[in-house]
């Protein structure tokens, strides 16, 4: 993450424009490590999140509203009771560390006029957010830290508050050349600095984040890659004056003085052109508010604000988190339950090989009827010729010794008799696992290859209502999650995927289970194309077919292969898929979400491969559209369902 020294001056800068002079007017703590405070100023109202997470620690403002918790944490009480109505004075950065200062004009408890000092530390797993009193003194901590975590510095209520300890490392501002080879006494910005020259085959960029303060590592590369080198090249290669002149530069850029309480030094420019950083395989990074120029990934710009974009930014990292977490809950779940119905599954088969085996029972009951004359009590088992064997065979019966021949004989009449009764409630039981197992399996399908958020969550709502998940599981996982704007007492299902095939025809990809049937059984027409793979859990695909026209097989095979990708056989070759007309398709009463029954259909085999059929390039989206399937002609024939 690169929430460096030279953002938290970008973000200093702003709130200086927007918040100075402001009240507070609210204080809220939706998550143990973070606050929010709304202020009033300039005629708007702002949000001002102050976060110490040990990852996504930070400071700006937000427009994402979360949850509250039913009763306010502690620390958020103290803060309401010492500068909630209070006017903030100050904002500023403690020299070149990831350390804001906001300075607090409120009232003590006798009226008189105060000033107390919020100071949010945005350094890692150490980050926190302390409340200083007018004497210098800690009110409190969100994250309390005693001896036993920290002996040069505790953060407990009553204790005098000590900053962090001085990094040691050179001031940028003032970096020659000399201080990158060593060659020199360092002069440091801070008295008695002694550093030992650094190992010319490192990269130049370690180098830089060794011995000059306020730079992260997006920053330092940046520096390297301003003198011509490339961003990784080893200091060695590197001309030392220019980089040390590339340093300065950016330092002048993002105005950053040593001194928190100075403004930006005179000349500079406060940083205006915040931006998302993407890897190449389109994947959210990073962020900064300089021009990072050997950025190889695509860079997304045109943000009004630094909070805007750390907004976007944050925003989406907690939405992919959110994704990461409910995904790997819904997996376990499910694949606990498929653990869970094969077991039952493998048992219920065990039971039916034994009802099966009834006739044997019968047959041995006879003969044992048959040769009474043979058997006497106490003999563990007969011989007798099997009349029933086609070539005279023998055949051995086990005998309870404890038993008269008759009541042997009774015995396994009485076997027989319970295993043909129990033979069908069994069969009934054993189909309703294999659906069952069928189901899950297709969830799992479902859940794997999901992109969204959205996606996840109908996939939970479905789990829910087929008595996976409880309602109230499912709205503890909601506690504390951002809301998303617009976000309603309803949520919209999600469409299926409207792809177009070469020839110009439609096709629709079901995302879940109960899209499946949707798009199947009340927007398919008749006459339309089914597609699925052949005993293997997937989605459903419909190729759309106009009334008498001839379907070319180029569309086909392209609809085939969509089955086959969104399918648990994705990675394999030679994929069976059956499809057959949509009217062939229909759903048994009872069955699950997405399970459907079909006939007269025709088997193709293929390779869902991109470079064999384009339409999979970009998974469940590349070349489709976001929108409801809709065609007004054919809504007769899309009401009609099975």
């Amino acid at each position: 993450m690169a929430f460096d020294s030279t953002v938290m001056a970008a973000v200093v800068a702003e709130l200086n424009q927007r918040l100075l002079g402001g009240r507070i007017s609210k204080i809220y703590q939706p998550e143990p490590d973070e606050l929010a405070l709304i202020c009033h100023a300039g005629g708007e109202n702002y949000r001002l999140l102050l976060s110490a997470n040990p990852r996504h620690a930070r400071l700006h403002l937000t427009r994402i509203e979360k949850r509250n918790p039913p009763s306010p944490p502690m620390f958020c009480m103290l803060m309401r009771k010492y500068v909630e109505g209070g006017r903030i004075t100050e904002i500023a950065q403690a020299g070149r560390d990831r350390i804001c200062r906001i300075a607090i004009r409120a009232a003590d408890e006798l009226g008189n006029p105060v000033t107390y000092l919020l100071v949010t530390e945005v350094m890692g797993k150490h980050s926190n957010i302390v409340l200083i009193n007018p004497q210098g003194r800690i009110v409190d901590a969100i994250r309390r830290v005693t001896e036993e975590v920290n002996r040069y510095r505790e953060l407990l209520p009553g204790l005098p508050y000590v900053p962090p300890p001085p990094t040691g490392k050179l001031d940028p501002a003032t970096l020659t050349a000399s201080d990158l080879t060593g060659t020199a006494p360092t002069p440091g910005t801070v008295a008695g600095t002694d550093l030992p020259p650094p190992d010319p085959d490192l990269p130049a960029w370690q180098v830089l984040l060794n011995r000059v303060d306020g730079l992260g590592p997006l920053l330092a590369r940046e520096a390297v890659f301003r003198t011509g080198s490339p961003a990784e090249a080893p200091l060695r290669s590197v001309d030392p004056a220019a980089l040390a002149e590339a340093v300065r530069e950016l330092v002048a850029f993002a105005g950053m003085r040593p001194n928190c309480w100075e403004g930006p030094a005179p000349g500079s420019t406060v940083l205006t052109s915040p931006r998302l950083l993407y890897a190449t395989d389109g994947r959210l990074k990073d962020f900064h508010v300089l021009d990072i120029r050997h950025w190889p990934g695509p860079v997304e710009t045109g943000f009004d604000s630094v909070s805007a974009c750390l907004d976007a930014y944050f925003g989406r990292r907690a939405e992919e988190e959110h994704f990461r977490s409910l995904r790997g809950s819904l997996t376990k779940l499910v694949r606990d339950e498929i653990a869970r119905v094969r077991k039952k599954h493998r048992a219920q088969q065990e039971s039916l090989a034994t009802a099966e085996a009834a006739e044997t029972y019968r047959i041995q009951g006879e003969l044992i009827t048959a040769h009474l004359w043979q058997i006497s009590k106490g003999m563990t088992e007969v011989r007798v010729e099997n009349y029933y064997d086609p070539d005279g065979g023998e055949i051995a019966i086990p005998l309870d010794p404890a038993l008269s021949p008759a009541e042997n004989a009774q015995a396994y009449y009485r076997r027989y008799q319970k295993a043909r009764s129990g033979l069908a409630a069994i069969q009934e039981q054993l189909a309703k696992s294999a659906a069952e197992l069928a189901y899950l399996e297709q969830v799992e399908v479902a859940l794997e290859q999901a992109e969204s958020l959205p996606d996840l969550e109908e996939i939970r709502r479905e789990l829910t209502a087929e008595g996976y998940l409880k309602g109230r599981a499912e709205r503890g996982a909601e506690a504390g999650r951002r809301r998303p704007a617009g976000e309603g007492k309803e949520q919209r299902a999600q469409p299926p995927i409207t792809l177009r095939s070469s020839d110009g025809l439609e096709i629709w990809v079901g995302r879940n289970n109960r899209q499946n049937d949707y798009l199947t059984l009340k927007l398919a027409a008749p006459q339309d194309l089914w597609f699925h793979t052949k005993e293997i859990p997937g989605s459903h695909v419909i190729l759309r077919v106009p009334p008498g026209k001839e379907v070319p097989e180029r569309s086909i095979h392209e609809a085939a292969a969509l089955a086959a990708y969104h399918s648990k056989a994705r990675q394999s070759s030679g994929v069976p898929v059956d499809y057959t007309a949509r009217k062939h398709v229909r759903k048994p009463g009872g069955a699950r979400p997405g399970m459907v029954i079909y006939d007269n259909q025709k088997t193709l085999w293929v390779t869902p491969d991109p470079a064999l059929f384009p339409i999979l390039r970009g998974g469940w989206s590349d070349g489709g559209q976001r929108t409801q399937p809709d065609d007004p002609d054919r809504s007769q024939g899309n009401r009609k369902s099975d």
